[in-house]
């Protein structure tokens, strides 16, 4: 599914009037597959864009060997070392936020109507602007396309740790009254 997306995108910004290109792509990586998918996409195209993972849960190592392992069964000839960087954005832990994180998340939803998830997305956007900050000069004059996976059902369990970001807020009480019908309604 993601080569096919490194397509669209290659078919979008070559339809566009505006001479773009990227040369990295940024991504939040959990399990693997997305990044394999990108990474050999932009490879295989005219694209090229260098793909950066910002691992959420294991070692960049780990993630490595998943995408080679993907790669190889691909028989795709490449090595994911030559084709993804992968950096850890895991910070204190898997679908854990430091409060930084919590509101870097709040800051993008505020200034750009973009809101990203606490566990993927939002990490890795800020483990990305992070690096950009720490290493202007590796980032310097590069166009860099972030791609959000997704996740926002992630904020649902951070409602208590958000709320001293938010504001004035409250949370909804959905109402349990209304009859369930069979193969309609809750999953229970």
């Amino acid at each position: 599914g993601y080569i096919e997306a490194i397509r669209e995108i290659e078919q979008q910004l070559q339809s566009g009037t505006s001479n773009v290109k990227f040369d990295d792509i940024a991504v939040a990586c959990g399990s693997g597959g997305t990044i394999a998918g990108l990474a050999l996409g932009s490879s295989l195209s005219t694209l090229k864009a260098r793909v950066h993972a910002f691992s959420v849960c294991d070692d960049p190592d780990y993630f490595h060997n998943f995408v080679q392992d993907l790669l190889d069964g691909l028989k795709a000839g490449v090595n994911s070392r030559d084709i993804v960087h992968i950096q850890n954005a895991k910070g204190i832990g898997y679908a854990m936020n430091t409060s930084e994180e919590l509101k870097f998340v709040k800051e993008i939803a505020e200034a750009t109507g973009v809101v990203l998830d606490p566990v993927y997305s939002g990490k890795a956007a800020y483990a990305l602007v992070k690096d950009i900050n720490e290493n202007p000069k590796k980032w310097e004059g590069r166009k860099i396309l972030f791609i959000h996976t997704g996740g926002l059902l992630g904020l649902y369990d951070k409602v208590d740790q958000l709320g001293s970001f938010v504001g004035n807020w409250q949370r909804m009480d959905v109402n349990e009254s209304v009859p369930r019908q069979d193969g309609t309604g809750k999953m229970f």
